[in-house]
């Protein structure tokens, strides 16, 4: 694809990628080689103004995006005419409101809000399991933008008659940026709105659920240019005011491109704030149970699996702000639990502090510490907890595994990598070599290929993926007696959430 006219080589241009994550945003500039020439990285923390919700500021996101862009530009010190064009990433689900004007109507709903799960239950119930599967081929769950409608429709009538228009967190940054509304096909199938098989809006679930299709921006592919800056913007970030945009794709959609992944067979691991599994496939297939995910890839005509766990880092960070009083940084607690025998001294986690997805999708689901005896410290909880959140993973990987997935290697990604005991971990527990790209921000680097792609910079997925991906020489291989102790403890594992299941059903009540 070009642009205004003119087919890029691969000397002619820098690219910036912005991905906006749960608890931060980051943003990198590359080159056409991958090179990371700058980057930067913006904090900010969800709102929980009751249990079971989580809210945010959309302005939070374009504010950390100002910022950073302008950041990572400065640092760099490149000239804003060598920059070819700008992709991006975001959490997906998540749901932007906006009234006619496109002034946001409250706070956007996050991806692991719960306080849809009344709407959920009643739409299923009024549709069914079968009619689901065959018009989206996905479950749907609270957090979703369909559910997070519904609740909005229910519960805050007059925010509802004032909505014009929503969107995904990525793509209400691009419109605040640009002034032009749309997303892409990838992201879209996060909200339990499209037609995953087809490409587009589910008619027939949009009228079942009395939401106008009118509200929904347009579809387009993830390497679509989407306008430019307006000049304000531009101004603040410091490039110019006809840099190519594109649109970009959800945070794991472009964490594959930036991890390589684009045939069958290999996986991504992302333990992030929550945790993915996901594994591209060439044709459509879902899982009639709907126990998992099929979403549109960002690559035009293919599909994939996505396993997903909800609080993943969330339950780091929940054991050491809350358990552990903050006392120790990430590192320091992966260094202690390194020291804990595999299997924690017969201590269990279930990382379910969120409720859970794959393969459970049950939000009433709750966190649990098994096993804990006078014998375990905070130590022995770190790894627990490391190791719950990888078995909740080893779940969905074995879902796919039934439905035909050949594991060639897995690459890691997101928070995950920044320890050699995660790392090592998920080879055990998950029974395959580990390995990881040279960058760590994969999908801010993906963000950024998309838009070399859009751009012209390469040529097609393939060609962008050899100039700019590339693997550490390291692999964590999986330790056979380990990974039979893994096995061992993961039947004990599923059994303790098939025996608590009720008791959970019991305490939301």
């Amino acid at each position: 694809m070009n642009w205004i006219g003119k087919t890029m080589s691969a000397t002619d241009g820098c690219l910036l990628g912005i991905d906006i994550g749960t608890s931060g945003l980051k943003c990198v500039l590359v080159d056409s080689n991958g090179l990371v020439l700058g980057s930067a990285f913006r904090a900010y923390t969800p709102d929980t103004p009751r249990p079971g919700w989580a809210e945010q500021d959309p302005e939070v996101w374009v504010e950390a995006a100002l910022s950073a862009v302008s950041e990572v530009v400065d640092r760099a010190g490149v000239s804003p005419a060598s920059i070819a064009g700008l992709g991006f990433s975001g959490q997906m689900h998540s749901t932007v409101c906006l009234d006619k004007h496109g002034r946001c109507l409250r706070p956007a709903m996050l991806w692991f809000d719960q306080r849809s799960a009344a709407q959920v239950a009643a739409l299923r119930e009024q549709i069914g399991a079968a009619q689901l599967a065959e018009w989206i081929g996905n479950p749907i769950m609270p957090g979703f933008m369909l559910a997070s409608l519904l609740w909005l429709k229910e519960s805050e009538p007059a925010t509802w008659d004032r909505l014009a228009h929503v969107m995904l967190p990525k793509d209400y940054v691009r419109y605040r940026l640009t002034g032009e509304l749309g997303t892409d096909y990838s992201d879209a199938s996060s909200t339990a709105l499209l037609n995953v098989r087809q490409r587009t809006w589910c008619s027939e679930l949009l009228h079942a659920a009395g939401i106008p299709a009118g509200i929904l921006p347009p579809l387009r592919e993830s390497t679509a240019p989407i306008g430019q800056f307006t000049p304000r913007m531009a101004e603040a970030m410091n490039v110019s005011s006809g840099l190519p945009v594109v649109c970009g794709a959800g945070d794991q959609e472009a964490q594959a491109i930036g991890n390589g992944l684009i045939r069958s067979g290999l996986v991504s691991c992302t333990i992030g704030t929550g945790g993915q599994l996901f594994t591209p496939i060439d044709h459509y297939q879902f899982d009639p149970q709907l126990r998992l995910h099929t979403f549109c890839h960002a690559v035009p005509g293919q599909w994939h699996w996505e396993a997903a766990t909800l609080a993943a880092g969330l339950s780091l960070r929940w054991l050491r702000d809350e358990v552990l009083g903050g006392r120790y940084t990430y590192q320091e607690m992966a260094e202690a639990a390194a020291t804990i025998e595999p299997g924690a001294e017969g201590l269990l986690y279930l990382p379910y502090l969120a409720g859970e997805r794959t393969p459970h999708m049950d939000p009433v689901a709750k966190g649990v510490f098994c096993g804990l005896t006078l014998r375990h410290t905070w130590k022995h909880l770190t790894r627990a907890v490391m190791e719950g959140v990888v078995l909740s993973l080893r779940d969905g990987l074995e879902l796919m595994q039934s439905m035909g997935l050949s594991i060639e290697r897995i690459i890691a990604s997101g928070g995950g990598t920044q320890h050699p005991l995660w790392l090592q971990l998920q080879a055990d527990i998950l029974g395959a070599e580990v390995t990881r790209t040279e960058t760590p921000e994969a999908a801010a680097l993906g963000a950024a290929l998309l838009a070399g792609i859009g751009v012209g910079l390469y040529s097609d997925f393939r060609t962008a993926c050899e100039a700019a991906v590339r693997y550490r020489h390291e692999v964590y291989q999986p330790r056979p007696a380990i990974t039979a102790r893994y096995r061992a403890q993961a039947a004990i594992y599923r059994e303790l959430y098939r025996v608590l299941t009720p008791i959970f059903g019991s305490l939301a009540d």
